[in-house]
């Protein structure tokens, strides 16, 4: 008559074989952790909306980055912006932030503008997005090519 350690041995093995495969892929582990700065060019692709013409990229560890715009017409012109980011693929993140403006007029609250990026660290480009909640209107766009400069 088997042991119970000789009945679960297949299932334990199995298991380990699996768990093994898991970590190898790096499905079991965090992301490979996204540090550096990187300087972005960006050109912008629609008529309408503000798309920052340069963008800096700074990933200090896998959970916090920031975000500067160069060429912004209000204070927040090469001041760290708070960005969330997370791995979409093999070589491509996404990253948001917000930048909040000071209102227009008496009384008004300031503006939110969301920006989402998508950051392909192949080929080191940076596709830029306005998230707008008028769902009717295309949102500005722009692409832009990075270059690091701290690693």
């Amino acid at each position: 008559m088997p042991k119970g350690a000789d009945l679960l041995l297949p299932t334990m093995l199995r298991f380990g074989l699996v768990a093994g495969l898991a970590v190898g892929s790096g499905l079991a582990t965090p992301a490979m952790a996204l540090e550096g700065m990187y300087t972005c060019a960006v050109t912008s692709l629609s008529g309408r909306g503000w798309i920052p013409p340069q963008i800096s990229l700074h990933f200090h560890d896998e959970w916090t980055a920031e975000v500067v715009h160069s060429g912004n017409v209000s204070a927040l012109s090469g001041r760290p912006l708070k960005a969330g980011f997370f791995r979409i693929s093999d070589v491509s993140y996404r990253v948001s932030w917000t930048v909040v403006s000071a209102s227009v007029g008496n009384g008004a609250e300031a503006v939110k503008t969301h920006y989402r990026a998508v950051f392909n660290t192949q080929n080191k480009k940076l596709s830029v997005q306005v998230i707008s909640l008028d769902s009717g209107a295309k949102p500005p766009r722009g692409i832009g090519q990075c270059v690091q400069v701290t690693s």
